[in-house]
This record gives structure tokens, C-alpha cells and sequence, in this order.
């Protein structure tokens, strides 16, 4: 590893790396999934294995048998701040809509979640480890989040070069299962060894960072990170209930009717595969290392993978070998509205593209983005039907007070306004920094 790409992932380890998403932004990350084109592959190859209703159904006598490790994790998560509104809020979250995101998170992990478990045990690790992408991503290989995490991992670019992931323009390691499975495997262990015998500090320190591990305050967490825990813990609980069996062999199905293609010679782009947006949003999510329009073909990947999804009546689509696009030809964009629940990493794996492209067309200083906002995506896929619209959300439920923040309003002048509130109460309630704070936003108020 270059001496810079060590020293960067060291200190990364010793600080705080943040960006997890909370129990709301997780619930939007995971229902998006809906839209994936791996869902319809299943639904094909079984109707209703993934979107068929379900219904709460415990049934303790098939509960997989757990490690002292997750069950001692899982009491120190109940043990936190608020754990019966927050257990309540998750549960709501993994039960709506006939446990729709529930359903969704289960048949995503199911893909590598068995050879994930069996890597963490070889180490000699807990296998409920493996838990933990879908509690951060819903086991989504193509994520790619705020702060530059990316993966189902949710990796930092730090850390992910410490554990020698090559990551360089247009390629990125972290979306390799046989590459970040490993990382990940080491990275765990890095935590564990840390914080021997404290496994929420070792969860602390995956997703965190070191020092924040240190600092670990459980009367004083950020409102997001509080949430993400609970939820944590209620996967941890719901999923012991879960049968995997009939998902893990569609999934080897789905993989059996996938064509492997390539081009002997010349360059490929996505852009010039001659299908409809959607089948070329789906070749782009299958192959998520790909991380520009331009497809470099390595010994890891010599193949591009064109999913069921992707196929039309007469086969697969052609491969554009050498064929570049006009240098001068406008890059297409799409105008989208923020929409409640919306992150950046949502949008630009809806739309085919990364945060960074984002970022820069907008002139964005960070991943703060709010409901209404009109944002550029340049060089989306569009969908058969884009939402340009925001939806109507109810924002009143929750133990706590709105406030619409006003021209020229800090979280100090805001805390003032409210007798009953602190500065320091009203900054642990939120996870927008200080510098995000923007007119029209809305942050909380602790009750009365």
C-alpha cells in the first residue's frame, strides 16, 4: 500500500467517521429497493418471493441459535436512551405495508449473506456480524453514501485503503463481494481487538471510527445514531424468525440466466449500450465496480454481467466495443424535487450516477439537501416515471417540537426561543451540522 493511502486509513481509524444513515433515511434507502431490477427477477422466476405479504408470525421453535456475542449486543442495545419509542418506530418501519421493507432487506442479504457468515466464523468471529450491512444498506453492493462510504459495507475510503481495496477512478473495490467480504472480516477484527469484550463499541468503532468508540457516551448519543441502534437491535431480534432457504436458490437461479459478456477489443461505455434507461440502469447496478460511464475490463472483472432484467426478446444488447461518445455531445440532465426521506446517495443510485457528480453540477458544499429543492442530475437514466413532485409527509409524530428554522437562525437563537430546551439538548436532537442549517428546514425541539 503507498505510504499516504496508509497514513490517511490510520488516522481514519483513530478519528470519526460519519454518515450512517438514521432509522428514517434507512426506511427510504430500503423501500427504493422496490424499484431494483433484481426484484423483478425473482418475481419472475417465483411471483410473489419477494413482494407477496407477509404477516407478523414469531415462531421461537425455528429461531437460529445465537452467539453470546450477539445476545450480549443486543442487551446493551435495549439498555439505551428512549429503547421502547425507538424499538416501536423501527418495528413500525419493518412491519408497514405488509412488511414491505422487511421483506425487501431479507431477500437482498440473502444473495452473499451465507458465505459472509461462514468467512466471519472462519476468523473465529460471531457470525451475526453479517447483520450489520443490512442494517446499514439493506446489503446493497451498489451504495455508494455521503462521506464517500460505498458498498454494502458502507466503507469508508480510509479504511477500505487500509485493507488494501483498490480504489482509483472508475473502479472501486468496495462493490467486489469477494474483495470488501474480507475487508470487512479484517476491519471487524480490527474493532474487536480494540474493545474486547464490548461489542456496541466494537459496532460503534466499525461504523464510526476509533475515537469515537473512546468517547462512546450512551447518555449522550446524536438523535440519528441513537436511532440506527435501536434499529440494530429490532433486526437482530425480527430476523432470528426468518426462513432463508427458498431466497438463497432463486438467487443461484437468477445467476444461472445471466449472460457474461465482453469486448476483446476497444472501450465500452454504458452510455452507448443500445437499450432503454431502465435496462441500462439495471447492467449498471450489477456492476457497481464500474464507477464511470466507461467500463474497464481487469482480471477481476473480465466480464460484464447483463441481468435478466436487462435481456429484450431478442437476447442480450449488443456490445458497443469502441465506440466513444461525442466528445462535444451535452450530457443529458434531468431536473428531480427533493422529496421527504430523500439522501444523496438515493438519488444517484436512482438515477445511475454518483454523489460526486451531484455534488459538483449543484455547486453543493456538502450532503445536506432539503424537501422542495430542486436539484440537476447530470447524465441521469430516466425512469419510466421520474417524481418531480414532493410527497406530503406527516411530520408531527415523535416525542418532541418542530421548528421551521428562519433567515438568519443558529441552533443557538433557536434553543433560546424554547424555556424547557438547552443549546446542548437541542444540538444532541440533530444531526444537521451547525454550518447545514438552511431557511425552510426543520429541526427538533425536545418536549416540554
Amino acid at each position: 500500500m503507498p505510504r499516504f493511502a496508509f497514513t490517511v486509513a490510520l488516522l481514519a481509524f483513530r478519528g470519526v467517521a460519519v454518515g450512517q444513515p438514521d432509522m428514517s433515511g434507512w426506511n427510504h434507502l430500503i423501500r427504493s429497493m422496490q424499484e431494483e431490477a433484481w426484484v423483478h427477477d425473482l418475481e419472475s422466476l417465483e411471483p410473489g418471493s419477494v413482494l407477496a405479504p407477509l404477516e407478523p408470525n414469531l415462531e421461537p421453535d425455528r429461531w437460529r441459535v445465537r452467539s453470546s456475542w450477539a445476545h450480549q449486543l443486543t442487551d446493551l442495545l435495549e439498555g439505551l436512551p428512549l429503547a421502547e419509542y425507538h424499538a416501536d418506530r423501527a418495528l413500525r418501519h419493518l412491519l408497514a405495508d405488509d412488511m414491505l421493507a422487511f421483506r425487501l432487506m431479507e431477500a437482498a442479504a440473502d444473495r452473499y449473506r451465507n458465505p459472509t457468515e461462514s468467512a466471519f466464523q472462519d476468523a473465529g468471529m460471531p457470525g451475526e456480524w453479517a447483520i450489520l450491512p443490512m442494517a446499514l444498506t439493506g446489503w446493497d453492493n451498489a451504495y455508494y453514501g455521503p462521506g464517500r462510504r460505498a458498498g454494502p459495507w458502507a466503507m469508508d475510503l480510509p479504511s477500505a485503503l487500509y485493507h488494501g481495496l483498490e480504489i482509483r477512478r472508475g473502479w472501486d473495490e468496495r462493490h467486489l463481494p469477494e474483495k470488501m467480504t474480507p475487508a470487512a472480516v479484517a476491519h471487524a477484527r480490527q474493532a474487536t481487538l480494540a474493545f474486547p469484550d464490548l461489542p456496541l463499541h466494537q459496532v460503534i468503532c466499525f461504523v464510526r471510527g476509533r475515537r469515537a468508540a473512546e468517547k462512546l457516551d450512551l447518555e449522550a448519543l446524536d438523535s440519528g445514531l441513537l436511532e440506527w441502534l435501536h434499529l440494530l437491535r429490532v433486526i437482530l431480534q425480527v430476523d432470528r424468525n426468518f426462513n432463508r432457504d427458498d431466497m438463497q436458490s432463486l438467487w443461484l437461479l437468477r445467476e444461472k440466466r445471466m449472460v457474461r459478456t465482453t469486448c476483446p477489443e476497444g472501450d465500452l461505455f454504458f452510455s452507448q449500450l443500445p437499450c432503454e434507461g431502465e435496462q441500462r440502469l439495471s447492467i449498471r447496478h450489477e456492476n457497481p465496480w464500474y464507477t464511470t460511464d466507461s467500463v474497464a475490463f481487469t482480471e477481476d472483472r473480465p466480464l460484464l454481467l447483463m441481468p435478466p432484467s436487462a435481456m429484450t426478446a431478442d437476447g442480450p444488447p449488443a456490445m458497443p466495443c469502441g465506440i466513444r461518445p461525442e466528445r462535444n455531445r451535452p450530457i443529458p440532465t434531468v431536473r428531480y424535487v427533493v422529496r421527504p426521506g430523500d439522501v444523496l446517495g438515493t438519488i444517484a443510485r436512482e438515477h445511475g450516477v454518483r454523489i460526486d457528480e451531484i455534488r459538483h453540477h449543484n455547486q453543493l458544499e456538502g450532503d445536506v439537501i432539503r424537501v422542495g429543492q430542486l436539484l440537476e442530475i447530470p447524465g441521469a437514466v430516466q425512469r419510466h416515471q421520474e417524481p418531480t413532485v414532493p410527497v406530503e409527509t406527516n411530520e408531527d409524530s415523535g416525542p418532541w417540537i418542530w421548528h421551521t428554522v428562519k433567515e438568519g437562525e443558529s441552533y443557538w437563537t433557536i434553543s433560546r426561543q424554547y424555556a424547557h430546551a438547552g443549546f446542548d439538548d437541542v444540538m444532541r436532537m440533530n444531526v444537521v451540522p451547525p454550518a447545514g442549517l438552511k431557511p425552510g428546514m426543520k429541526v427538533k425541539i425536545p418536549p416540554p
